[in-house]
């Protein structure tokens, strides 16, 4: 598994959609996003093609020790995180990915050697708690 290194997003939570609102159970694909994070994601949007993103498919191990998965289904590209639902994404850079969901970016930089390094910002209600 490729590694990526993790920073929890502790910024503003008012760009991460409600816990509820992801538990959504609809075959419908409506997303709601704030307007200043959609105005960003309509703005730098990358016109990325599935064979473009098809080099990206597969499961990173991310430095916390959590997963994400990158997958598509049809023509949408979608990120699953340590088994949660998954969340759409949108290229904005020709390695770069946000959810349409949530808080959560992905830059991923693939190696010559099948490795991948980067970074994946995700919501702090997405981290696991830690026991102690």
């Amino acid at each position: 598994m490729n590694k990526l290194i993790i920073f929890p997003l502790l910024g503003s939570l008012s760009l991460a959609l409600s816990l509820p609102s992801l538990a959504q159970n609809s075959d419908v694909n409506t997303v709601t996003v704030s307007p200043d994070r959609a105005a960003f994601i309509e703005q730098h949007r990358y016109p990325m093609q599935p064979d473009e993103f098809y080099k990206f498919k597969r499961t990173y191990e991310l430095s916390n020790g959590m997963t994400v998965s990158l997958f598509n289904h049809g023509t949408f590209m979608y990120a699953k995180l340590n088994g949660q639902r998954p969340e759409r994404l949108i290229a904005t850079g020709s390695n770069t990915f946000y959810s349409t969901q949530s808080a959560l970016k992905l830059k991923i930089n693939l190696l010559d050697n099948d490795e991948a390094r980067g970074e994946v910002l995700i919501p702090i209600s997405a981290t696991p708690e830690k026991k102690g």
